[in-house]
C-alpha cells in the first residue's frame, strides 16, 4: 500500500487540480455570498415593511374601536320639556287646511304639512320627517266564490266590510332613530271580534283563588330571598332578589295583595315609590350600578310566571337594558343632527298630531309604532308622582274600561349620577287580548320582521283621555 506521500508522488496532477478547483470555486463562494447578504438585506426590508403595515394596522383597528366607542359615547341633551310651542288646535290652522285625524289620514296631513309656509310649522315639520318614515299601500285580491260566505261570516256578513277587502289600505310607520316598524291594516280592526267562550271575570277569579293557596309571594318573608344589603319593605309592597337573575342586581318589588288588577292608586304610588328605593339602596351599595330598568307582566297569557302582581327591576353597571339603550343611542343619533332633545320633539310632534293627554309635569301619547295593540308612551323629566299617576290612569282605563286585563309595561328610568345621555322617566305599556285566549299575540312576525298592529292610536288616546277625565280628581290634567 502507498503511503500518503507516495500517492501524492504517484498522482502529480491531484495538486494542480485542487488549486484549480480552488481557483473556480472562489468567484463562485465570493458571488453566493453577495447574493446571500443580498438577500438578508431584502428579508429585512420585507420583515420591517411587514411589521410597518401590522402596527399601522393595529393603529388602524385601535383608531376604528375609537371612533365606534366615540360613536356609542352619549352628550349632555337638553332638558326634557314636555310643553309644546305648537298645540293640536295651532297645527289645524296653521299647518294643514284639513286634517282628519286617523291612522289612514296621516298619509294626507303628512302632504300638507310638507307644504305649510309657516316657519314653526316648516320646522316641526323638518323633525317628524326625520324621525318617520309613513307609507300608505293599497293590497288588492281576489275571492274564489265558494270562499265569499266564509269571509263575510269573518265580517258579521257586513257587505260594506266586505267590499274593503278587495281592495285594503296598509300602513307602514318605521321610526328612523329607534328602528320601530310598525303596519297598520285598519280594516282589521273593524272585524267584529266574538266574546270568548267562557267569562273573563270567572276564568280570573278561579285562577285567582287557586294560584293563591301556594302563592310564595303571599308568604314572602318565608319563601322569597333577599339580596345581600337586605330587602326594602312599605305599606303595601316588598322587595326580593330574583333566584334566577339577568344581572347582578336583579329584583322582584311586588304588592303584599294577591289580586294582580284591583289596586288603587295608593297601593300603586306605594308600590313604584319602592321600586325608586330599591334602586337608590342597590346604588349605595354597588356605586357603579346607575342604570334602571323595570318590567311588569300581568297575568300567564302574558308571560307572567305568577299570578300574584310583581315587577322585575334591574340596576346594570354599563348602560340600559336592550331596546332601552336603542331608544338612548337613538335619542344620541337625533342630537348629533338637530341638536336638541330627540323626546321633547317626539312630544311636540305628538302634541300636534293631536295623540297626546297631559297631567301635570308628565305627558302620554299613543304610539306611532306600537309594539302591540293599544299602546301608550307616558314621559317625564323625571318619575315623580305626575308620571306614575298618569300611568296609573292609562293602566285603569285599559283594565276598566276596555275590559283588557292582561298588559305589559316596560319602563325606562334616568341613569344615577351622570348626565351623559339621560334619558327622561319613561313607561311603555300594551294589552295583551283575552286572558281566556290560548293562541299567542305575538309570533315571528313580531319577532323577526315588523309588529302588526290593529288598533288605531288614535283610539286608544281616546280612552287614555276618558280615564284621565274619570279619574282625575285633583284637576291636576
Amino acid at each position: 500500500m502507498l503511503s500518503a506521500k507516495e500517492h501524492s508522488l504517484s498522482y502529480p496532477d491531484v495538486d494542480k487540480g485542487g488549486a484549480l478547483m480552488k481557483c473556480i470555486m472562489a468567484p463562485i463562494i465570493k458571488w453566493k455570498k453577495q447574493w446571500i447578504l443580498i438577500v438578508i438585506v431584502a428579508l429585512s426590508l420585507v420583515v420591517f415593511y411587514l411589521m410597518s403595515a401590522l402596527k399601522l394596522s393595529n393603529v388602524t383597528i385601535f383608531s376604528q374601536k375609537f371612533e365606534i366607542q366615540e360613536q356609542h359615547s352619549y352628550s349632555v341633551w337638553p332638558d326634557f320639556k314636555k310643553n309644546s310651542p305648537v298645540d293640536s288646535v295651532f297645527f289645524k290652522s296653521m299647518c294643514v287646511s284639513n286634517a282628519e285625524y286617523s291612522i289612514t289620514g296621516l298619509v294626507d296631513i303628512k302632504k300638507q304639512w310638507a307644504k305649510s309656509k309657516n316657519r314653526y310649522c316648516q320646522a316641526l315639520y323638518d323633525k317628524f320627517a326625520s324621525i318617520f318614515t309613513i307609507t300608505a299601500r293599497k293590497a288588492q285580491l281576489s275571492i274564489p266564490e265558494p270562499f265569499k260566505p266564509k269571509v263575510k261570516g269573518w265580517l258579521a256578513n257586513n257587505e260594506e266590510l266586505f267590499n274593503e277587502v278587495y281592495n285594503q289600505d296598509v300602513i307602514h310607520i318605521i321610526s328612523e332613530f329607534t328602528h320601530e316598524h310598525t303596519i297598520f291594516n285598519p280594516l282589521r280592526d273593524k272585524r267584529p271580534v266574538s266574546p270568548p267562550k267562557e267569562s273573563e271575570e270567572s276564568y280570573f277569579n278561579t285562577m285567582l283563588k287557586e294560584s293563591a293557596e301556594s302563592c310564595d309571594f303571599c308568604k314572602f318573608k318565608d319563601f322569597t330571598a333577599e339580596h345581600t344589603f337586605g330587602r326594602v319593605e312599605s305599606k303595601h309592597a316588598f322587595s326580593a332578589s330574583n333566584i334566577f337573575k339577568v344581572d347582578t342586581l336583579h329584583a322582584i318589588l311586588a304588592l303584599k295583595k294577591h289580586d294582580p288588577i284591583h289596586w288603587n292608586l295608593e297601593e300603586f304610588l306605594d308600590l313604584f315609590e319602592l321600586v325608586n328605593t330599591w334602586i337608590a339602596k342597590a346604588n349605595h351599595n354597588y356605586s357603579k350600578a346607575r342604570f334602571p330598568g323595570v318590567i311588569w307582566d300581568v297575568l300567564p297569557k302574558c308571560g307572567a310566571s305568577q299570578v300574584h302582581p310583581h315587577l322585575h327591576v334591574v340596576l346594570d353597571f354599563e348602560r340600559h337594558h336592550g331596546v332601552q339603550e336603542t331608544w338612548r343611542r337613538g335619542a344620541q343619533e337625533y342630537y348629533s343632527i338637530h341638536k336638541s332633545n330627540y323626546f321633547s320633539d317626539l312630544v311636540d310632534i305628538y302634541t300636534a298630531l293631536n295623540l297626546t293627554v297631559k297631567y301635570g309635569s308628565a305627558v302620554a301619547f299613543a304610539s306611532l309604532v306600537p309594539k302591540k295593540d293599544h299602546e301608550v308612551v307616558v314621559i317625564s323629566e323625571n318619575p315623580d308622582t305626575d308620571f306614575y299617576t298618569l300611568l296609573f290612569f292609562v293602566l285603569r282605563g285599559f283594565i276598566d274600561d276596555l275590559h283588557k286585563m292582561c298588559f305589559s309595561l316596560g319602563i325606562g328610568l334616568p341613569a344615577l349620577n351622570t348626565r351623559e345621555g339621560r334619558l327622561p322617566a319613561y313607561a311603555r305599556v300594551i294589552t295583551r287580548g283575552y286572558i281566556t285566549d290560548i293562541r299567542a299575540d305575538m309570533s315571528s312576525l313580531e319577532l323577526y320582521l315588523a309588529t302588526n298592529v290593529n288598533i288605531d292610536p288614535y283610539k286608544t288616546i281616546e280612552v287614555v283621555r276618558d280615564s284621565v277625565r274619570q279619574r282625575d280628581t285633583t284637576g291636576t290634567a
